[in-house]
Order: structure tokens, then C-alpha cells, then sequence
């Protein structure tokens, strides 16, 4: 069967015809690689290394992004740095038996689930520059045809650092990998301090910038470098700033302070009089809700698209199957009665509920006189 007759195959030629002719970063390009190495190889992660100036293989991208099992692509003793080092495709089908040479990452490999590895070379002019591999769940060899298409994968990619033809691709390789390993540094920063202000582990944290960075429509580097860059700490204005606050709610911590604070960033995030004190009320009370129902939980207060946003979210059991809040004063419970008063005050509210936790979403528009969000071009927050 050719091309032509494979309608997955044609998807496939589509997309990376597509994707060559983009406007894409190339750390968007290199994730895009992974990502389809993933899906195309089932595969359970996949990962790039490219050597830096000293040759040391450094990750670039992984798919799932941010995992701690990619980081295993980085290990010296690696099926990715032998490939780098012999210019010779490597598979070792079962991690259970594996090849002396890499018997220290097998055994950190099945420690993590794995069974199966292979890896590719990138090549420039017949000089490697770094690897292609992925890692998969399950013991059996690589066919022919899932190995030539991990090849072609690790070609496309390389072809995205040589985006600039009439530059030396070692400049271009330089300054590519330099920018993206910035912005890996920037998430790993990222996630160090929303796990300290959260109160959490920095997988959370990860998943806690990741979420941020969906509901304000931005790549996930961006928004680890604003965190990073703008979060307000002592002795930083904040006058400018999107993200005004993050904040871990506590049994122990009492809420006068806290709301003493969400003041303070709402007034200089662009609220005055009856709009700041009744958003502050709204949020105050889903601040005692988690607190008292599911003994604390998380504040986001930032602005974004001409609003300003606050999300209380906690760990909690969850509301009622089927709950509804009261539509009228005279249905309301006395548990239920902060509820109905936040969607009083904020009508749009976004409230999601399971076994694992609660999240409340608060929306306040900013007056027109405002400086406003500076994202106020992009879509619309949630």
C-alpha cells in the first residue's frame, strides 16, 4: 500500500508539510516532533538531546512535556548517548535482559515502567548533533517501518534547527538551544515557586502553571517566565503585572490577612470602590468555603483580557452529585448560602466539582479607565 491509498499516512505527509512551512518556533517545532513520536510509535515518552558546546546531550523537548521519566534520556549511560557516540540506530527490545552497556538506565528504566527503548541519530552534513528516542511500556522489538519513521521524525526536527540557511547551523545550533533551554529553566524555576507559595510538590505546581497557562491562552514557557519574572515579591511593583497573587489557604492561617492582601492587589490590579469590595467579598467567601469544607486550598488573582480573574480552588470531597445552586434567597441552606452569594455578585461564575476537589471561577470586568490586561487581544480567560 502506498501513500495515497492510507488515509492516516496522508494525514500524516499533510501535517508535516504544514508544519515546514509554518511561522513555528522551534521549540514548538521539537515538540510538535515528540508529541507525534508519541502518538505514531505508541509509544509512552518521547524525547530529543542535543549536545551543547562542550558535547554534553542536553533534553530540548519530551513528550509528555516536563516529566521526570524523560530526564532518563539525559542519563550518561543512556541508549541516547551511545547512539550519539556511534552514529548507529540502537533498540533493545527488553530491559529485562538488557545490553551490558546501558545496564545501570535499564534498571532505572523498568523502575519507571518501561521495557522497550530505541534511538536515533540527528545528523548535519554527517556530523551528529543529538538523538531521537522514545521509551515504551511494554517488551518486543521495533518493525522496520516504526524504525525508519522514528528516523524520519529525528530528520524533521533537525531540519527546524536549520531554519536559517545562510547562517552556520553550529550559530543557529547554538542560539536555538540556548533559547530553549532558557525556557526550560523557566518552568523548572516556575514550578520551585509556585510549589513553596502553594504549598505543594512541584508536580502539582507544574500542573498548576500548566492550567494557568491554558485559561490565559499561552505557551507554556511564557507563562513560567511572567511567574518567574513578575510574580510580586518584596520590593517589586505591581502596578503592571498580570498574575497579582498565588496563595495557599490554610486551616491554620486565619483569612483576615489574606483578604487584607486580595485588597491590596484588586486596588492595584485596577478595582476601586463598590466593584473592589464587593469581588473581595465574593472571594472571601469562597476562601472560607474551602477552609471550612475541605480545610484549605489555593487563591489565583491575576488580569487578564480586560478583567480581573480569581480562582479558588481545594482538595476537598466535592459538592453533592447533582448539586444546583439555589436560584432564590428562600432555597438557600445555610451551607449553601456563600455560593449563592458569589454568583450574585459574580454571575458568570465557573464552578467544577468531583471526588478529588472543588474550583471556583471569579470574574470582575475592569473599568474602562483601567490599564486593563495587557493580553488584551487574547481570548477569553477559563
Amino acid at each position: 500500500m502506498n501513500a495515497a491509498d492510507d488515509p492516516a499516512m496522508m494525514d500524516l505527509l499533510v501535517e508535516v508539510s504544514d508544519t515546514l512551512v509554518a511561522d513555528l518556533e522551534t521549540d514548538a517545532l521539537l515538540q510538535w516532533v515528540t508529541e507525534r513520536g508519541v502518538q505514531l510509535l505508541s509509544a509512552q515518552v518521547a524525547g530529543i538531546v542535543l549536545a551543547d558546546a562542550r558535547g554534553v546531550l542536553r533534553l530540548l523537548a519530551a513528550a509528555p512535556e516536563y516529566t521526570e521519566q524523560a530526564k532518563l534520556f539525559e542519563a550518561p549511560s543512556a541508549p541516547p548517548h551511545w547512539c550519539f557516540a556511534t552514529g548507529e540506530t540502537l533498540v533493545d527490545a527488553d530491559l529485562d535482559d538488557p545490553d551490558p552497556r546501558w545496564a545501570v538506565f535499564a534498571e532505572q528504566a523498568r523502575a519507571d515502567g518501561f521495557r522497550s527503548v530505541a534511538a536515533v541519530p540527528m545528523r548535519i552534513r554527517g556530523e551528529i548533533i543529538g538523538t531521537f528516542s522514545v521509551l515504551r511500556d511494554r517488551a518486543g522489538p521495533f518493525s522496520a517501518e516504526q524504525l525508519r519513521l522514528t528516523q524520519a521524525l529525528a530528520n524533521l526536527a533537525t531540519v527546524g534547527l536549520l531554519v536559517k540557511r545562510d547562517t552556520g547551523y553550529r550559530t543557529v545550533l547554538a542560539a536555538r538551544s540556548q533559547h530553549i533551554l532558557m525556557g526550560r529553566v523557566a518552568v523548572e524555576r516556575a514550578r520551585g515557586i509556585l510549589a513553596e507559595l502553594l504549598d505543594t510538590d512541584t508536580d502539582t505546581a507544574l500542573q498548576e502553571l500548566r492550567r494557568h497557562a491554558m485559561r490565559t491562552e499561552r505557551e507554556l514557557r511564557a507563562t513560567a517566565i511572567e511567574v518567574v519574572r513578575r510574580l510580586p515579591t518584596a520590593g517589586r511593583g505591581i502596578s503592571t503585572v498580570p498574575v497579582l497573587l498565588v496563595q495557599a489557604i490554610t486551616m491554620t492561617s486565619p483569612l483576615a490577612p489574606l483578604r487584607d492582601l486580595v485588597r491590596q492587589r484588586l486596588s492595584t490590579g485596577g478595582l476601586s470602590g463598590s466593584a473592589l469590595d464587593s469581588f473581595l467579598l465574593a472571594i472571601h467567601e469562597a476562601a472560607v468555603n474551602a477552609q471550612q469544607h475541605a480545610g484549605g486550598g489555593w487563591l489565583w488573582l491575576w488580569r487578564h483580557n480586560g478583567s480581573v480573574w480569581c480562582e479558588i480552588s481545594d482538595r476537598g470531597p466535592g459538592l453533592p452529585a447533582g448539586f444546583t445552586i439555589p436560584d432564590g434567597s428562600q432555597d438557600i441552606r445555610r451551607q449553601h448560602a456563600g455560593l449563592w452569594l458569589i454568583r450574585r455578585i459574580c454571575p458568570d461564575l465557573r464552578m467544577t466539582s468531583s471526588t478529588s476537589g472543588t474550583r471556583l471561577l471569579l470574574r470582575r470586568s475592569l473599568p474602562a479607565h483601567s490599564s486593563g490586561s495587557p493580553f488584551a487581544d487574547s481570548g477569553a480567560a477559563g
